[in-house]
């Protein structure tokens, strides 16, 4: 994932919009540039907005507002700006490659909490959650044995699709996934977890996030 990708509220929109007048030579587009000291000609946009970035974070940081303004906000789109003021601010050049990866990771569940992720984002977590060890998701505490009596765990796959218990997305056939069998005043009840939602919970550190990610099922509403 770029940073450009990270942009919301059409702030990458007016980024492009924004090379489009530099191209063509406009000297309202032309003075951002200037005052960044950058030469962007044969970038691809990800590129041109990384660039502009991190020379807004290391040159102008004062003057960071009118940057984003200048180049992401289009006519007086104040969401637009926020949104590239959050990624102008990241200040990861020359960090290792780890931490970089840590710092996304903990945008995205910023953003999964505020409501404004994407799929790409989701997808991004996805391809991590995909990569854990059976012992990482058997690690998963997702209730904090608040009054529950666990009775067992395992890491599982099933021949057909069946509900996350937190996201309510659907895990699909053959997909990893945490059975765990519990037991509430006496009755014993069984919930399933994907990896997306070990992830939030034993690498993220933030199992309340997953519930955030909850897709809203008409069918399911309508039958209940």
């Amino acid at each position: 994932m770029q940073y450009i990708d990270e942009l919301r509220d059409n702030a990458g929109t007016h980024f492009r919009e924004w090379l489009r007048a530099l191209s063509a030579g406009e000297a309202s587009a032309r003075a951002a540039v200037w005052g960044l000291g950058l030469d962007l000609g044969g970038l691809d946009p990800a590129d041109a907005f990384k660039r502009v970035a991190e020379a807004v974070d290391r040159h102008a940081s004062r003057h960071r507002v009118l940057y984003a303004a200048a180049t992401c906000g289009g006519p007086y789109d104040d969401d637009a700006i926020e949104s590239a003021l959050a990624i102008m601010a990241v200040a990861e050049r020359g960090m290792p490659e780890g931490e970089r990866e840590v710092r996304l990771r903990d945008r995205i569940v910023a953003r999964i909490r505020e409501g404004s992720y994407d799929e790409g984002d989701v997808e991004w977590l996805e391809v991590r959650a995909a990569g854990m060890t059976d012992a990482q998701v058997l690690a998963m505490d997702p209730f904090d044995s608040q009054g529950i009596v666990e009775i067992g765990r395992r890491v599982v796959t099933c021949g057909s699709p069946v509900r996350d218990h937190w996201t309510r997305r659907v895990i699909e056939p053959g997909e990893r996934h945490l059975v765990l069998r519990e037991a509430l005043q006496g009755r014993e009840t069984e919930t399933r977890h994907s990896l997306l939602s070990a992830y939030l919970h034993v690498v993220c550190k933030d199992g309340g996030a997953a519930e955030f990610l909850d897709v809203y099922d008409e069918l399911v509403a309508l039958a209940s």
